[in-house]
C-alpha cells in the first residue's frame, strides 16, 4: 500500500499548522494567551507588557519618556532607534482584533489537532473515523504524558496568568486526575489478575514487568502504594502540589498496553478542552460567531462569553457536549474543514 505524502498547511489568518495525511498528531505545549479587550494600553510599559503577554518578542522594545513628559514605545532593532506610533500595525491589530497573532499559541495547536481528528479518514474509507477513535489510537500511555505536560504548564500559569489557568484547569484538574488514578488502579488489578500464577518454593507470585511480586503482597506492595499516591492527588491544594503528586504517582506506575482503554474522565476532558480552544480560535481569528440557545446570532465578544458559559456548564463530565457544539459552530458558519485546509494550502 502506498503511503500518502504529508503536506504542512498554515492558516494565513491565525497561523494554525495542519498536517494533511499521516496518522499521528500530538499537541505541542506552548505558551497560551488570555482574551484581551480591544483597547490600547495607556502607558508605554503597559503596551510592551501586553505584547509580551501574547508572545510577541519585545527584546528590542523599551519605554521612553520625552522632555515634555510624553510616553513612547521605542525600538532599537539592529542598532536602529525608532519610535512606534500609536497607529503602528502591531497596535492597530490590538484595537481591531483584540489579539496579537502568534502561531505558537496553545489553542492554535489544539485547533490543528481537532481539525485533523474531525477529518481524518483511513485509506480508502468514505467517512472520517471519528474523534473518539482517533483519541483511542493515541494509546493508553499518551494520556499520562499529555497530563504531565499540561499540569506543568498550569503550574506556571497559576502564578503568572490566572485567566488562562482558569481555562486550562477547567478541564484538567484534581477531580479529573483523581478519576484517572482510580481508573488506572482498577485497570492494573484486572491486568494482574489475568497474569499466570507462578511459584517460588511453593509460594505463588506473579511477574509484572520485570518484577516478581508474591500474591499475598499485591495489596501492600502494589495497590496500597498506588492508593496512597492517589490520595496525595485528591488532596492537592494548588497546581504545583497536583503536578508533584501526579509525577510521584506516575513514577510508581507500570506501563499498560497501547490498546488499554483510556480513562473516561480524561477522554471527556480532552474532548472538552480541544473543542473549547478550537472554538475560541475560530471566533477570534476566523470571523466565526455562535448562535445561542434561543437561535440568536451573537457578535464576536458575546460569542466568546457564550462559549465560556457553555464550557462552565459542561466541564464536569460533559466535555463531549462541547465537541458537539464545535461541530454545530462549523455548520452554522459554513466551514468545511477539508475545503478550509485546501484554501490555506493555496494561500
Amino acid at each position: 500500500m502506498r503511503r500518502k505524502q504529508e503536506t504542512n498547511v498554515t492558516c494565513p489568518a491565525c497561523g494554525t499548522e495542519l498536517t494533511i495525511a499521516g496518522k499521528k498528531v500530538s499537541i505541542a505545549e506552548t505558551p497560551a494567551t488570555s482574551v484581551k479587550q480591544a483597547r490600547l494600553p495607556k502607558t508605554a510599559h503597559e503596551r510592551i507588557e501586553a505584547l509580551r503577554n501574547v508572545g510577541v518578542d519585545v527584546s528590542c522594545l523599551f519605554a521612553m519618556q520625552g522632555a515634555n513628559g510624553g510616553d513612547y514605545v521605542a525600538s532599537n532593532q539592529n542598532g536602529k532607534l525608532s519610535i512606534l506610533d500609536d497607529n503602528d500595525p502591531i497596535f492597530d491589530y490590538i484595537l481591531e482584533k483584540g489579539t496579537v497573532p502568534n502561531r505558537h499559541l496553545f489553542r492554535r495547536f489544539v485547533m490543528a489537532q481537532m481539525f485533523h481528528m474531525l477529518s481524518f479518514k483511513d485509506y480508502g474509507a468514505w467517512s472520517p473515523v471519528g474523534v473518539t477513535e482517533m483519541i483511542h489510537r493515541l494509546g493508553y500511555e499518551y494520556q499520562w504524558k499529555m497530563l504531565l505536560d499540561e499540569l506543568r504548564a498550569q503550574m506556571k500559569m497559576e502564578r503568572n496568568d490566572p485567566e488562562n489557568f482558569k481555562d486550562r484547569n477547567r478541564w484538567f484538574n484534581v477531580k479529573v486526575v483523581t478519576a484517572m488514578a482510580e481508573d488506572y488502579i482498577e485497570q492494573l488489578k484486572a491486568h494482574v489478575e489475568s497474569l499466570p500464577v507462578k511459584k517460588c518454593k511453593g509460594i505463588p507470585y506473579k511477574r509484572l514487568g520485570s518484577q516478581n511480586i508474591f500474591v499475598q503482597d499485591l495489596h501492600s506492595k502494589l495497590y496500597g502504594q498506588l492508593r496512597i499516591a492517589a490520595r496525595f492527588i485528591e488532596t492537592a491544594g494548588n497546581a504545583t502540589q497536583l503536578y508533584n503528586a501526579v509525577k510521584k504517582f506516575n513514577d510508581k506506575r507500570f506501563k499498560m498496553k497501547h490498546a488499554t482503554p483510556q480513562s473516561k474522565a480524561w477522554v471527556d476532558a480532552y474532548k472538552g478542552a480541544g473543542a473549547f480552544f478550537t472554538m475560541q480560535n475560530l471566533i477570534r481569528f476566523h470571523n466565526c460567531t455562535a448562535i445561542d440557545d434561543r437561535g440568536r446570532r451573537l457578535d464576536k465578544y458575546r460569542s466568546l462569553a457564550f462559549l465560556s458559559a457553555k464550557a462552565e456548564e459542561y466541564k464536569n463530565g460533559n466535555g463531549w457536549r462541547l465537541l458537539a457544539a464545535l461541530k454545530k459552530m462549523l455548520d452554522d458558519n459554513g466551514i468545511d474543514i477539508r475545503k478550509k485546509m485546501a484554501e490555506w494550502r493555496k494561500k
